[in-house]
This record gives structure tokens, C-alpha cells and sequence, in this order.
């Protein structure tokens, strides 16, 4: 059986406790994306599904909505803004839609 020196025995819940500190930090510091940015515009995302022009997504329906995506991130399904895989740096709104919308199956 493998011997657990005390400074090892010490530091390793220590350094768990300062890792689980700081991601909810990084998830704060996350910034709301606009609609007119580069990586934004790029994929037709709007904040409000219902003003997604028709004539350019005639695919689109009213009822896809970023909080019902495959790349809306699960572990805050209420909240109004929330991560997306797609855009990794940024918030996108609940109700908003973009191009590479795929549904959640449930």
C-alpha cells in the first residue's frame, strides 16, 4: 500500500477547493453577445427568435429558441442568459436563434 505524505494529504483538497472557487468566476465574467459581432453575425443570431428575417432562414420556426438547442448549455435551463457552445466567449438570450439551431431531443 502506497504511503500519503502529509503535505500531499494537505494540498490536494486545497487545490480542488480553489478550482471549483473560480469557475463559477469565469461563468460571471462572461459577457452578453451582440448582434452585431463578427461571430454573431456570421450565424444569423438574434435575440428575439420572432424577428429572424424570414426571406434570408425560410427554415426558421418560431418555436426553435436557443434555450431548447443542442448547444445550449444544460446547467441553467431557466436562466435568461445562458452559454453556448457556439459561442464559447459570450451569452446568448433564451429566447434567441441562430442558423445552426438543432434541437434538444428530450
Amino acid at each position: 500500500m502506497r504511503q500519503i505524505n502529509r503535505r500531499v494529504f494537505l494540498i490536494t483538497p486545497l487545490a480542488a477547493g480553489t478550482v471549483a472557487l473560480h469557475v463559477p468566476a469565469a461563468r460571471a465574467a462572461l459577457k452578453n453577445v451582440e448582434e452585431t459581432e463578427p461571430k454573431a453575425t456570421a450565424i444569423g443570431y438574434r435575440h428575439d427568435s420572432t424577428k429572424v428575417d424570414r426571406a434570408r432562414y425560410p427554415k426558421h420556426d418560431l418555436t426553435q429558441k436557443c434555450h431548447n438547442c443542442l448547444a445550449w448549455a444544460p446547467d441553467k435551463p431557466a436562466d435568461e442568459w445562458g452559454e453556448c457552445d457556439l459561442m464559447s466567449d459570450r451569452m446568448v438570450h433564451r429566447n434567441g436563434w441562430c442558423s445552426s439551431y438543432k434541437k434538444r431531443k428530450v
